[in-house]
């Protein structure tokens, strides 16, 4: 753990080598709270860039799903899944 007492004057700098040292990435997300303040990774930076492949194999997963034999299987899920009357 690294610490330094800093004194603000007109703001803070934070030296690069601190932000790489800890593994923070080159966007930074910022969270303002009563007695602190936290640096974070940007959200965009642990989120997937592109999930559209991702939407595309979910729309197909019941394409070659067997026909099922149940009437109103949407409607009773409960009944059908758990065995609840209700």
């Amino acid at each position: 753990m690294t610490q330094e007492l800093l004194e603000v004057q007109h703001g803070i700098w934070i030296d690069e080598q601190l932000i790489r040292d800890a593994g923070l990435g080159g966007r930074l997300r910022i969270v303002v709270e009563p007695g602190e303040i936290r640096i974070l990774p940007s959200i965009e930076e642990t989120e997937p860039q592109d999930s559209s492949k991702g939407w595309e194999i979910f729309r197909t997963l019941g394409n070659d799903a067997p026909a099922g034999h149940l009437k109103n299987a949407a409607e009773d899920h409960d009944r059908y899944l758990y065995g609840k009357d209700e």
